[in-house]
């Protein structure tokens, strides 16, 4: 047997000016685009052969270029016509939340499923992974046989559930039968920071669908918490359950009824978790803290979430209140500072306005410092990539250093410091462009609290004006029943 893989991995927010061309995606072919599926191994074993399309991955960042999309697409659906008369499914790992200039329906997974489906026709099977945060609509899993996202966020399992959906093709693909998920599409806007796993809740959520996939007549149950960083007509809280064959829907239908109801009825539990505050208090606190190392989070500028990395506001109010600490801010993007340090060496004295002065909140503050450190830009799409120089600066007076970039990295790993030329636990205080912690950066952090900041991935989803989505839609609208989104 032979299956098709193919990977577009994209958070898009519309909410920054910038947008991502092809040059923003790492794109993989061949064998090198099997390896990174992880799960070359469990298809071997079972004999059956991967036919890679294309690996592209974006990470977080603006709205996705028509063209680019397009190429991505093209390739996709080229290789699927190519190797049709082969194909015995199609593996997809598609994140969820990328959103595509120009086009109708917004979803770049929506349009791509969709035209998958007008190729291969509507019985091949299709497995698609998805991360949690990605908008699941009823009719997108109308068109899929697996659908299947990442239990815990952050997402420390993300590799398991790729390798578990490419068993659960298999199990389709050995014993073929009719197989189509279960959606419960429910009028819940979550954002990613009111919804961590190990909170409640999440983690009960998490539980209902261990204990439910315990039933043979359950294939597979996935809670979908959706993305609201662009305007989609398919956001929204999504469960997902799949009859392991055709006898067992009625019972699977009670199972996704039991745990939507819930979900609904413990919406108003979907709060921020662990230490947050507005941002004056956040950073007196993360000062206050007496041992190292605090991290301090600029949420509104979460670089994770498509965040421009642009915000100078926590680094103001850091120079406002002038804490007698090692301090780093990692980092602040403007292109013009960058190229403008970029004419230096190290160990110069530098004068320059930092801020892109798009907004309010990137407005230019006034730099007189030395620069201290010329290392590289990190980027994570699924390994290190170095994408440029990063600039250490040293604010003359004080004990602040800030690493300037040109694009929006999310400094979250040891080896990103390390790269950029610094050491991460040489400081009092870090500063990221973060909601809640990555994965990576928790164990390394004596205390953490997030700044209720504004900005392109403001926490306050309420504020966050929608012209497209289903409505009512709590918590914008007062809402005391549940009833289902409907195709």
């Amino acid at each position: 047997m032979k299956v098709l893989f193919a990977k577009l991995s994209a958070e898009c927010n519309e909410h920054i000016s910038q947008t991502m061309g092809i040059e923003d995606f790492s794109i993989v072919y061949g064998d090198k685009a099997i390896e990174e599926t992880r799960t070359a191994d469990i298809f071997k074993e079972k004999g059956i052969e991967l036919i890679p399309s294309i690996n592209a991955t974006g990470g977080a960042g603006g709205m996705i270029e028509r063209s680019a999309f397009d190429f991505i697409e093209n390739k996709i659906l080229s290789t699927i016509k190519q190797h049709l008369h082969e194909l015995d499914g199609i593996f997809l790992h598609l994140h969820g939340a990328s959103g595509v200039l120009d086009l109708d329906c917004v979803s770049g997974e929506f349009h791509i499923v969709k035209q998958i489906r007008k190729i291969v026709g509507k019985y091949m099977p299709v497995a698609m992974v998805m991360d949690p945060h990605g908008n699941l609509s009823p009719e997108l899993g109308e068109m899929l046989n697996i659908v299947r996202c990442y239990r815990e966020s952050p997402h420390s399992d993300a590799v398991d559930t790729v390798r578990l959906t490419a068993e659960k093709l298999i199990d389709l693909l050995e014993n073929r039968r009719p197989m189509k998920p279960i959606v419960k599409k429910l009028p819940i806007m979550i954002g990613g920071e009111r919804s961590v796993s190990t909170k409640e809740p999440v983690r009960t959520i998490n539980k209902m669908l261990d204990e439910a996939e315990k039933d043979r007549r359950v294939f597979s149950a996935s809670f979908h918490v959706g993305y609201i960083r662009h305007d989609d007509d398919k956001l929204g809280v999504a469960v997902v359950v799949i009859p392991n064959e055709p006898k067992d829907r009625i019972y699977c239908e009670e199972v996704a009824e039991k745990i939507s109801e819930y979900i609904w009825n413990h919406r108003h539990e979907f709060k921020f978790t662990g230490n947050f505050d507005e941002l004056e208090e956040a950073v007196r606190k993360a000062i206050a803290f007496s041992k190292k190392t605090a991290v301090v989070t600029d949420s509104g500028d979460n670089c994770g979430a498509g965040g421009a990395g642009r915000n100078t506001v926590v680094l103001k109010e850091i120079l406002a209140q002038a804490p007698d600490k090692k301090v780093l801010i990692a980092g602040i993007t403007d292109p013009a500072a960058h190229s403008f340090l970029s004419e230096h060496q190290i160990g110069n004295h530098v004068s320059f306005d930092l801020g892109a002065g798009e907004d309010e909140l990137s407005a230019p503050i006034h730099i007189e410092g030395v620069l201290k450190q010329i290392g590289e830009e990190q980027h994570w799409v699924g390994d290190f990539q170095t994408v440029g120089n990063a600039y250490i600066v040293r604010i003359d007076d004080t004990r602040i250093d800030v690493i300037v970039i040109d694009r929006n990295i999310q400094y979250g790993m040891m080896e990103q410091f390390r790269a950029a030329g610094t050491e991460f636990h040489d400081y009092d205080i870090v500063v990221v462009k973060m909601g809640y912690l990555d994965t990576y950066l928790i164990p390394e952090t004596a205390y953490h609290i997030m700044a209720l900041t504004d900005g392109p991935t403001i926490q306050r989803s309420e504020r966050i004006p929608f012209k497209r989505i289903y409505r009512p839609m709590w918590p914008i609208d007062d809402l005391e029943e549940l009833e289902y989104i409907t195709n």
